[in-house]
């Protein structure tokens, strides 16, 4: 079976804000364990080699890998001939940023909230005052 090639596909923009699923590369093929679905946080179009886009999970998207879109920049589902897996390489990339946390320090900040209430709980501490504790704590990491 001949697949297609580029100029018989729809021409398919991808934007900052877009929800993507891709199949993790660190992942065996063909695992289920390997589907992923995050949003595109940046796009650089003029990145001819390496990673063009940058995603919420943190992984690595280089242009040889395949991905969908679920849902564009401003919240419709995409269907149809929107929805066909395809290489990164063959969107047309259009550049931009989006304002949302990665969702390693959304986990970091859920967990210290989570330490902060268990302490205020037991009684031990004000929350604010181990809210206050962790900040310190992170910028001494940082020093």
């Amino acid at each position: 079976m001949v697949g297609l090639s580029l100029s018989e596909l729809s021409p398919e923009e991808l934007r900052a804000g877009d929800n993507i699923a891709y199949y993790s590369w660190a992942i065996v093929t063909g695992d289920p364990r390997g589907y992923r679905e995050s949003v595109v946080l940046r796009v650089d179009s003029s990145t001819t080699e390496g990673t063009p886009i940058q995603v919420d999970t943190g992984e690595v998207v280089p242009l040889t890998m395949k991905l969908k879109r679920l849902v564009d920049h401003t919240g419709h589902p995409c269907t149809g001939e929107e929805a066909k897996w395809r290489n990164l390489r063959t969107f047309r990339l259009v550049n931009g940023t989006y304002d949302a946390p990665m969702r390693s320090s959304a986990f970091n900040r859920a967990v210290q909230d989570a330490i902060a209430d268990a302490f205020a709980m037991q009684g031990v501490l004000e929350v604010r005052s181990v809210r206050i504790w962790l900040r310190m704590q992170r910028r001494a990491r940082r020093c």
